[in-house]
């Protein structure tokens, strides 16, 4: 299980204060069916048009991160993208998008005009490419794979729902990780960052993605095992079996996601530059000393977390999934559409 590697985390919403992890028990089960289920529906229909136009903006991806999707670290020295919820598939972890290649190429910057004709009134220093800019290839382009997860509720460039686009109307989202070693520095025109701009697309076969050839940056990373899903060059940029939405594999109807584990990361996985990293919850019973840590899988960093307090207590993760009648992935799985 893993979060998205991006400063700007999903925030957590606080779970009410009960008297007992018992009691706890059917507070969360209610977050679940009401929160987690019924969010489901917003992300499982949509399918990404193969061509069009959509929003980008640009985040920091640390090189070697294993992002949403498990993808092996090496994939970050190529071009990669996160994108939005809505296109990705899937609230949390990996879904149908991971490991698809996209064409993506600057059209204009929305939030900045562009500069008037000469010896025109007006005022204004966006960039607009033309159609001919386009075709002759000088507006700036680049092939990337969707490798990350962008926060369905994470600002205004990654909220699309069926019913509504962005804050620019748009319903697919491309969250590009640069300054990037794989991107020019020089990528995005001007001279200061623009923020958001306006884009076409294209969905393309991952043999005209640079790390295609790369045998070490394709696939999942080896030591995330079934949590982590990363084709090589799926459908509908090939023909290669898609992930499924990482909320069907958990549960008693779990369907089984394909293995895209690449043997050449065995070992090379690092839980200091994973998005999925092992804490600890300290727990202070009732009565008697502390407990020792308790090694957990967290959604991020320990900073992002809230946990469900009463009375200086820490409730363990198993120990509510055991309320539950859960396992811990299942209950993993809830924690990361924002029950906490």
């Amino acid at each position: 299980m893993r979060w998205s590697s991006r400063s700007r985390s999903q925030s957590a919403s606080a779970v009410s204060k009960s008297p007992s992890s018992a009691a706890l028990a059917p507070v969360l089960a209610l977050l679940v069916a009401s929160t987690w289920l019924g969010s489901l529906s917003a992300v499982a229909t949509y399918q990404i048009p193969e061509r069009g136009w959509a929003t980008l903006t640009h985040y920091d991806l640390p090189d070697q991160y294993v992002a949403s999707c498990g993808c092996v670290g090496d994939v970050t020295n190529h071009p990669v993208t996160a994108i939005n919820r809505l296109a990705y598939g899937s609230n949390t972890s990996f879904g149908p998008s991971c490991g698809i290649c996209a064409k993506v190429t600057l059209l204009s910057t929305p939030l900045a005009p562009p500069p008037p004709p000469p010896g025109q009134p007006g005022w204004g220093d966006g960039i607009y490419f033309t159609d001919q800019d386009v075709s002759s290839g000088k507006a700036p382009s680049v092939t990337v794979k969707v490798v990350d997860l962008c926060p369905g509720v994470g600002g205004p460039w990654c909220n699309a729902t069926e019913e509504a686009g962005n804050s620019l109307e748009s319903y697919l989202h491309f969250d590009l990780a640069w300054p990037s070693k794989a991107i020019s520095k020089r990528f995005f025109p001007g001279d200061h960052d623009y923020g958001v701009w306006n884009v076409s697309y294209e969905i393309v076969s991952c043999t005209t993605w640079s790390g295609y050839g790369d045998a070490a940056a394709l696939g999942s990373d080896w030591d995330q095992e079934t949590s982590a899903c990363c084709p090589a060059n799926p459908w509908p940029s090939g023909t290669e079996v898609t992930c499924p939405p990482y909320y069907d594999t958990v549960g008693p109807n779990a369907v089984t996601a394909p293995n895209t584990s690449n043997p050449l990361s065995k070992g090379k996985h690092s839980q200091a530059n994973s998005a999925a990293s092992t804490g600890h919850l300290m727990t202070w019973p009732a009565s008697g000393p502390p407990t020792p840590p308790v090694p957990v899988m967290l959604l991020g960093s320990e900073d992002d977390q809230e946990y469900v307090l009463e009375r200086g207590s820490t409730y363990r993760l198993k120990d509510v999934a055991a309320n539950l009648g859960w396992g811990l992935p299942p209950l993993l799985a809830g924690l990361g559409v924002g029950l906490f």
